[in-house]
């Protein structure tokens, strides 16, 4: 661009006073930007030139241009172009975005998609930025909801929760989104909104996108507001009919499958029977070493691999030899030896499905004539695999014979030790297991579903303890059991019956079989 204030009348500006002179320079500068005054990719006049025509230092332009860089406005170009400005969402938003969305169940999943890549940020700014005034009419928003049941009470308060992020393009998008899919699917939204529950739970959900906003917790408002449209999205593709099949299960064993310590019902046989004529694959994911795994495995004439170990393994059954493993760090696992044997506690670690020991009592072997877990391959071998070169799968210790204050004791300084390192599960009382940070049932199904080519909206993931909470969180439906852990339901989408009433072949049956219209979604 040519410097020639004759020619160039937008550029004619009024003289700066000596008050926060660089954010007057950034104002007037911003205001041409988004009039359009000043095009899309074209460039800015130079730093020098700048402050001629504002009567001001560089120094102050310059801080005023760095500020527009960090808004988006402006693009810091190389050689002759300079720094030039950004194209900026213009009033044709929404229609480009409706031209995209075009029609049908998929695409109104995959606007919904979009809401919350949008409104899940949206949510932590909110949580950053809102003003008293801002909190107080969510509040208001979230009585007229409780009152009515209209989506124009939802609306509202999706559209506050934008305003309050305080940033106009997330808000400006965040409305357009909000509009399109009214537009779309007015009559299935208000199904949604007045078949039974529907209005509570949303309701319930705003609340806790509320609270966080109001307590400052931007994590927590950006994980409520992305379960809130987890599960309105899974609530209008059903109504929309734009289900996705399940075509693979993943469900962990003890507490879950398992109807007592060895037993599994006749009727979680036919059902995982039943499913997988339908096409449906079924994976055990468990604590367990693939070995104590084989013979449900093999009763329920499964053929695919498990995952064990709490995730450190993908076994192959057949070949008798891992898939794909999470090792745990060699000095870790000796660390997390040391201090088990220092306060009494007996060391164990797992190694390619073999158990190495530090020592057996006469309470370990009871407990394993109980449930009929082979004896270990070597005692005392826990040091020679801990300095050899073997994978360590998993440390666990066995503190269940020491008192419960050392119990306690031991647990803080596992935690304290290794905590930030590994994870640290108990999902029998008095046994931990340490293993890799990076091993999780979730991350190790997400791997085999991928192999499969599975996307993770068609996995069924079913569980009852903490250590399945990732994997009900990732999945496309995670169902909890009615004994499991506060921790394991509140991740979940829906809770079904005990493992002693058969919860796993009920979740089975409602859905993958039955596949229900409304009811599903995301809390």
């Amino acid at each position: 661009m040519e410097q020639n204030d004759e020619r160039d009348d937008r550029f004619r500006v009024k003289p700066i006073t000596t008050e926060t002179v660089s954010g007057q320079v950034a104002r007037q500068l911003k205001a041409l930007l988004v009039s359009g005054e000043i095009a899309p990719g074209e460039r800015i006049p130079s730093e020098r030139d700048l402050a001629a025509r504002f009567g001001v230092g560089r120094p102050a332009v310059r801080e005023a241009l760095r500020e527009l860089k960090a808004q988006g406005l402006l693009i810091s170009g190389r050689g002759p172009r300079g720094t030039v400005a950004a194209a900026l969402p213009g009033a044709d938003v929404g229609a480009t975005l409706r031209n995209l969305a075009g029609s049908g169940a998929e695409r109104l999943v995959e606007l919904m998609e979009l809401r919350v890549a949008v409104e899940v940020q949206a949510a932590g700014l909110a949580a950053r930025r809102a003003t008293l005034d801002e909190i107080r009419r969510m509040g208001e928003i979230q009585v007229d909801l409780g009152e009515s049941g209209h989506a124009e009470s939802d609306v509202a308060f999706h559209r506050l929760v934008a305003e309050a992020s305080h940033n106009a393009l997330l808000k400006r998008i965040s409305n357009e989104m909000v509009d399109l899919l009214h537009e779309h699917m007015p009559r299935i939204l208000e199904v949604l909104y007045t078949q039974p529950g529907g209005a509570g739970a949303v309701q319930r959900q705003h609340d806790v996108v509320m609270e966080a906003i109001r307590r400052g917790d931007e994590a927590g408002a950006r994980r409520a507001m992305r379960q809130h449209l987890d599960y309105v999205t899974t609530g209008l593709a059903q109504l929309a009919g734009s289900i996705s099949p399940i075509r693979l299960i993943v469900a962990d064993l003890d507490g879950t499958l398992l109807a007592g310590p060895r037993h599994l019902s006749e009727r979680t046989r036919n059902m995982v029977a039943t499913v997988r004529e339908a096409g449906t694959e079924v994976v055990i994911a468990s604590a367990r070493a693939p070995r104590l795994i084989r013979p449900y495995h093999e009763e329920l004439q499964l053929s695919g691999p498990v995952i064990a170990c709490n995730g450190a393994l993908l076994w192959d059954m057949h070949a008798n030899i891992p898939v794909s493993r999470a090792p745990l760090n060699a000095a870790l696992a000796r660390e997390a030896v040391a201090v088990a044997r220092e306060a009494g506690a007996i060391a164990n670690v797992e190694c390619d499905d073999e158990w190495f020991a530090d020592r057996i009592t006469d309470a370990v072997l009871l407990n394993i004539q109980r449930f009929g877990i082979p004896a270990p391959h070597h005692l005392g071998g826990v040091d020679d695999v801990l300095t050899g070169d073997r994978p360590i799968d998993k440390v666990f210790v066995d503190m269940r014979e020491l008192p419960s204050a050392v119990q306690d004791a031991l647990r803080s300084a596992l935690s304290r030790s290794l905590g930030v390192h590994v994870n640290l599960s108990e999902s029998v009382p008095g046994m931990i297991d340490v293993t890799s940070r990076e091993a999780t049932k979730a991350a190790m199904a997400q791997q085999l579903a991928r192999s499969l080519g599975i996307p993770a909206e068609q996995v069924l993931a079913i569980g009852d303890s903490d250590n399945d909470v990732a994997l009900l969180r990732w999945a496309g439906i995670g169902i909890a059991m009615g004994n499991a852990s506060p921790a394991a339901k509140e991740a979940a989408d829906g809770v079904t019956s005990s493992n002693l009433r058969d919860g796993a072949a009920e979740a089975m049956e409602r859905w993958v079989l039955e596949r229900p219209a409304t009811g599903l979604g995301r809390r």
